[in-house]
């Protein structure tokens, strides 16, 4: 390569871009970096332009003002089960091994509040997360599942992405069961993550037990990925958080 292509790729580097919501000190910003090639130089997408559309999906899911609200700082620890959950977290964070962390269990006892915060460090570590708010985005799918071509992409994105967080397993409007159709469509991408062994976080009122109940092939998966990280929390209503200083979902 000459000194000149060098030179110019150099200078193309050292530019600061426009993007925002993201600071990346590798493109500083632009969203691409110049590499060489045969031809001189091309132009590469930066590796930032996955958070960046992470942090797009996030914001457009309603997990934004979440993350603010749900942070480990603000966790609370008082109950020994809590202190359980929230070591766990800590484990879990460290193992980056596409093992699966899952709490299952009592409404109001934080499931949401700790799987979001671990959803914000793996954010922080840039790394793509894709947030599924169960009721609503299952719900989409199923209507689309005539246009094969859309579900393909919609569900390829959830069988796929560096990290899945999936809010409210089976929460179903008026708190009706779920159909033939939700078990279907949570095996199809579970599934395709449990044999790929990527990152999933679950959040759900049915236990490891009741998931076993709607479909053992599910359950089974969900109990090998999850390991130690699967914490099932009794139902008891004096760990509903709502009703007391701490405030949970």
């Amino acid at each position: 390569m000459s000194d000149y292509e060098k030179s110019r790729i150099e200078w193309i580097n050292s530019i600061s871009g426009k993007l925002i919501g993201y600071d990346c000190a590798e493109c500083k910003n632009r969203g691409y970096m110049a590499v060489p090639s045969s031809d001189g130089h091309t132009l590469r997408e930066c590796e930032c332009m996955k958070i960046r559309y992470s942090l797009k999906l996030i914001e457009r899911s309603g997990l934004k003002p979440l993350m603010e609200r749900y942070t480990f700082a603000k966790y609370a620890e008082i109950e020994p089960w809590q202190k359980t959950i929230k070591a766990k977290a800590d484990d879990f964070l460290k193992e980056q091994n596409g093992k699966w962390f899952c709490v299952l269990g009592q409404t109001g006892s934080g499931k949401t509040h700790i799987c979001t915060a671990i959803a914000s460090a793996y954010l922080e570590k840039g790394m793509p997360v894709y947030y599924m708010i169960w009721n609503a985005d299952a719900r989409s799918l199923k209507a689309s599942v005539n246009d094969d071509e859309k579900y393909d992409i919609e569900i390829s994105k959830l069988q796929t992405v560096d990290v899945l967080y999936i809010d409210d397993l089976f929460k179903c409007k008026f708190d009706a069961l779920p159909t033939d159709a939700d078990v279907r469509l949570a095996y199809e991408i579970l599934n395709a993550r449990y044999n790929a062994k990527i990152t999933t976080l679950i959040s759900s009122e049915f236990t490891i037990d009741a998931l076993s109940e709607l479909d053992a092939a599910l359950a089974g998966r969900v109990k090998e990925a999850g390991g130690r990280y699967i914490t099932n929390i009794a139902i008891d209503q004096k760990k509903d958080m709502r009703w007391k200083e701490q405030r949970y979902a």
